[in-house]
């Protein structure tokens, strides 16, 4: 990825103590995207087996605990201040009042409880928005799945982590068999704060965006010029060019959750043999799935199209923030032959990454900051009212650790991410690799995915097609 120095006006944090500093523009963006119908938390599921503790986890031993691990997570113990007339964007400031038990709760499903079973409890918090007041996260520890195991669900606003933030603050709270996480405590000494120092502090930073406008010109003039000079710019989606489907449909506050998994190295031969990337050829597999959907739904299965985030530095290390931009794809579902499919859907995946580096990051910060709460209304107006939207589904693909990782004498055994649902491209389907496998976590809501565990078979079956197709059947199936 490209690195890009950014001027004050944008990145400069505004801050009054350690533990006080304005919000981002893509942060906030994330933040006011929420509404009642529109929940804008993500889930983070670990699945624990506590065989080798001989006893089950309890959420006291969670609340006793976790004090003495929050101190790496900034965000874990900071809640929102808004200031008058400035609160498109918040200010993050030190809760003096945090209880970690205000965070915690527990549910139980009917033992041995499947994935359906845990997908339902998903489901429900997947619309169980955090409380604005205190820090935005919560933790639910889910009883009673099979063979003895035990979830841990956390929801965490997308304003204070995306995908890469949520998935080093994971490989932060655990480590590798035998080892153990340093301990971090929340800090003692508390922070004040003056609400006319911010309110000063939020005045300044304006001027100085008033200051920078004419290089949020320059920025969208190179962004335009690097997207009309782009090599295969004919196999990147043109903006709002996109047919809805049923993938589309109007839709609720409801939401579907559904887990499942697919083998990593199956999904490696396949972008070998077809001659892409591992992304590439996840989303040529995704593709099929979605042919197979529309076609069972008695649709024209046509051309579909993705956006999925294109993380600005892979390698980095930071547990909060959100440093993203979005990229378009051809989902090639109009291809029957699943080889011919695979190939041209890694063309456009490949084609538009490359784009997004050639574009950089800047203009999507420099936006994100300037635009406030206009985000959000663009959003409503496409959601169920222009006949042509940016994309039928919406997709993420990370890499995660090649083997499990443990919390004490606890194993992880599976680690899944669930995104946003957000209209009007409501069907969200993010995959992790972890330990071997592509973990994958689906949610929708109903109107647009009635059944999300069947569309996730319908991905499994597209990777054991494909495989066939590619000659490499066999292999695929030892490998799972």
């Amino acid at each position: 990825m490209h690195s890009v120095q950014q001027p004050d006006a944008v990145r400069q944090p505004i801050a009054s103590g350690p533990d006080i500093e304005r919000m981002t523009g893509p942060d906030a963006l994330m933040l006011n995207m929420e509404s009642p119908s529109t929940p804008m938390h993500t889930l983070k599921v670990v699945v624990l087996d506590t065989t080798r503790r001989g006893r089950p986890l309890t959420l006291t031993e969670i609340a006793e605990t976790l004090p003495r691990y929050l101190g790496m997570f900034p965000r874990a113990t900071q809640r929102l201040e808004w200031t008058r007339g400035h609160a498109a964007r918040p200010f993050w400031v030190r809760d003096n009042e945090f209880d970690v038990n205000l965070h915690l709760d527990e549910t139980w499903v009917a033992t041995p409880g499947s994935r359906a079973d845990l997908d339902r409890v998903l489901s429900g918090l997947a619309v169980r928005q955090l409380d604005r007041s205190r820090p935005l996260w919560g933790l639910t520890l889910v009883h009673g799945l099979a063979d003895g195991r035990q979830a841990v669900v956390v929801r965490v606003h997308h304003a204070v982590a995306d995908g890469l933030a949520a998935l080093n603050t994971f490989m932060a709270a655990t480590a590798e068999p035998g080892q153990h996480v340093r301990p971090a405590p929340i800090p003692e000494a508390h922070n004040s704060h003056d609400a006319d120092d911010l309110a000063r502090a939020a005045r300044a930073e304006s001027w100085r965006m008033v200051r920078g406008l004419p290089s949020v010109a320059s920025a969208l003039t190179r962004a335009f010029a690097a997207k009309r000079h782009a090599d295969n710019a004919g196999r990147i989606p043109k903006p709002l060019t996109v047919r809805r489907s049923s993938f589309n449909a109007r839709s609720g506050d409801e939401r579907v959750c559904a887990s499942g998994q697919i083998s990593l190295a199956a999904v490696q031969r396949i972008a070998l043999a077809a001659g892409t990337t591992v992304n590439g050829a996840l989303h040529g597999v995704i593709a099929g799935a979605v042919r197979e959907e529309l076609i069972a739904r008695g649709e024209d299965p046509g051309t579909a199209v993705t956006i999925f985030g294109v993380c600005k530095d892979l390698a980095s290390t930071r547990v909060q923030g959100n440093e993203i931009a979005t990229a378009m794809a051809y989902l090639r579902s109009d291809l029957a032959d699943p080889v011919e499919r695979v190939v041209s859907t890694g063309e456009s995946c490949a084609a538009t990454v490359q784009c997004r580096r050639d574009v950089g990051f800047e203009l999507t910060d420099k936006l994100a900051t300037y635009t406030g709460r206009l985000g959000p209304v663009f959003r409503g107006l496409a959601a169920h009212r222009v006949p042509l939207v940016m994309n039928n589904i919406t997709t993420a693909n990370l890499p995660g650790p090649r083997t499990r990782r443990w919390v004490g004498d606890i194993e992880v055994v599976e680690w899944i991410s669930f995104a946003l649902a957000i209209a009007p491209a409501d069907v969200n389907l993010t995959t992790y690799s972890y330990a071997g496998t592509l973990s994958m976590g689906l949610i929708a809501t109903p109107e647009s995915m009635p059944d999300p565990s069947r569309f996730l078979q319908r991905v499994a079956d597209a990777v054991e097609e494909t495989s066939e197709a590619l000659g490499i059947g066999e292999m695929a199936q030892e490998a799972s």
